[in-house]
């Protein structure tokens, strides 16, 4: 065993996972449920408008088409 100091990589985020899921695993139709569930999930009444804003750019984050879809379902624009 070897005690070090640890080395961040390249890929040490909070979004590198979930990108890699969005752009190489999931299908076209996985994509949608996704965008749908996070959508439905987000449009319960005690999400404020603030709070819907902080999710679309969470999910921008993570890939733009995903962050665009789920504003586009929340009627969150630019």
């Amino acid at each position: 065993i070897l005690r070090s100091a640890y080395t961040r990589h390249a890929e040490d985020d909070d979004y590198a996972q979930p990108r890699a899921l969005w752009e190489n695993v999931l299908s076209g139709t996985d994509r949608a449920h996704l965008v749908s569930n996070i959508v439905g999930h987000a449009s319960a009444p005690e999400v404020t408008s603030d709070m819907r804003k902080r999710v679309v750019e969470y999910w921008e984050n993570v890939h733009k088409d995903l962050g665009r879809g789920v504003a586009e379902g929340l009627g969150v624009g630019d």
